[in-house]
């Protein structure tokens, strides 16, 4: 199995202790404004900003601050939330899993009461292009078909799709072709007010910059692959153009794209389970952790049965910032690999994590269920076929 021969190579980078990774935080209070900490961000080149409250760690980024309605007056306060934070002898993979679990690009260092820096999502890949990874070829981690827009899109409406898909990054098509990607901090630069700008005049300015045309906005350096590059290409490619993601295209063709969470998708935790069972974004409660194993390898048990073909499955977690009614806080998905299909994929969303779970293992359950029955009926039919 690719993901277990994978699992084995990069056990070594996992094991790693973070201690020889640390680099800066940008460290804000709640009562800076929206305005002092997006300053700070773009000065710093950051994504996430962090806080220490007591024994607890604060965080933000750039794509929750996307939500920001007046930033010149608001604070900051109401955008911090909980996340785990390390000490300087974690794991790279446990370092991983928090990145993953919660959608941020770096995790705070705190020892003796006091954020010390943080690992970020770029220094982990520095010390995966260390390893000879020329076979991970990019087929293996891109993610399929992503969500494009056309250049004649407002910004707003690049807002819009990136704080309800939680996404950083929009390649934009141009006559038909990709000519550049917009991220989560283009955007976030056109919501910052210009200096000297009166506060009465800040949010209609803002929203008549928001209503323009994305036109020419975004990056041309954000580098391109085919399926078949390999890892430490595609690595080297985005530590060179200091960039968070690339392009994979076909003959000119856009196929997917390929971001840190997909590279550090690598990286996930294996549980011992009789089917090769794999978590990314492993939560930090042991309860959930053992909730997950337990529920997906009595599924696959029941699956293996009727369909023996099962080679593993990966379990993605995410904890999404907030959740409303219509939303949730967990997005969980999984994908069975098997013999002679295409993956299976599935995906669920929902407050109470064993539900969404339970969610999950029937739509499995009653997906492969019906497909066994086909391939029965198919039996019974050739069983009355006259044989030459």
């Amino acid at each position: 199995m690719i993901t277990d021969t994978i699992y084995e190579h990069l056990k070594e980078i996992q094991s790693t202790k973070i201690k020889s990774l640390i680099s800066k935080a940008v460290i804000v209070e709640p009562s800076d404004t929206l305005s002092s900490v997006i300053n700070k961000i773009s000065k710093n080149g950051a994504y996430d900003v962090f806080y220490l409250n007591g024994k607890s760690t604060l965080s933000t980024n750039i794509r929750a601050l996307l939500n920001a309605k007046n930033i010149t007056e608001m604070k900051v306060e109401s955008f911090l939330y909980t996340i785990p934070y390390l000490s300087p002898n974690d794991s790279v993979q446990k370092a991983a899993n928090i990145i993953s679990h919660y959608r941020i690009r770096e995790v705070p260092i705190v020892q003796k009461n006091k954020i010390i820096g943080v690992v970020t999502v770029q220094r982990i890949l520095r010390l995966l292009s260390t390893k000879d990874n020329k076979w991970i070829k990019a087929n293996l981690i891109y993610t399929q078909n992503p969500i494009v827009i056309s250049s004649e899109e407002t910004l707003s409406n690049a807002r819009r799709i990136m704080t309800t898909k939680r996404l950083d990054h929009l390649p934009v098509l141009n006559n038909g072709k990709i000519k550049q990607v917009l991220t989560s901090a283009h955007v976030l630069e056109y919501i910052l007010p210009q200096e000297r700008q009166g506060k009465k005049s800040v949010g209609i300015r803002t929203l008549h910059k928001l209503e323009s045309k994305i036109g020419n906005i975004g990056t041309t350096r954000f580098p391109q692959c085919t399926p078949s590059d390999d890892l430490n290409y595609i690595v080297n490619l985005m530590l060179k153009t200091n960039t968070s993601g690339c392009l994979v295209n076909l003959w000119d063709n856009l196929q997917g794209i390929i971001t840190f969470r997909d590279i550090l998708g690598l990286l996930a935790s294996k549980m011992e389970t009789s089917i090769p069972l794999y978590i990314v974004g492993l939560p930090e409660d042991q309860k959930n952790v053992n909730l997950i194993s337990r529920k997906f390898e009595a599924t696959l048990k029941r699956i293996q049965k009727v369909y023996s073909e099962i080679h593993e499955a990966r379990v993605s977690v995410k904890q999404r910032r907030t959740g409303n009614k219509k939303e949730g806080t967990y997005e969980v998905s999984i994908m069975i690999t098997t013999s002679h299909h295409t993956p299976l994929i599935f995906s669920s969303v929902g407050f109470d994590l064993s539900e969404v779970l339970e969610e999950l293992s029937q739509k499995l359950l009653k997906m492969l269920s019906k497909r066994a029955k086909n391939r029965s009926k198919t039996s019974i039919r050739k069983m009355g076929s006259p044989m030459f």
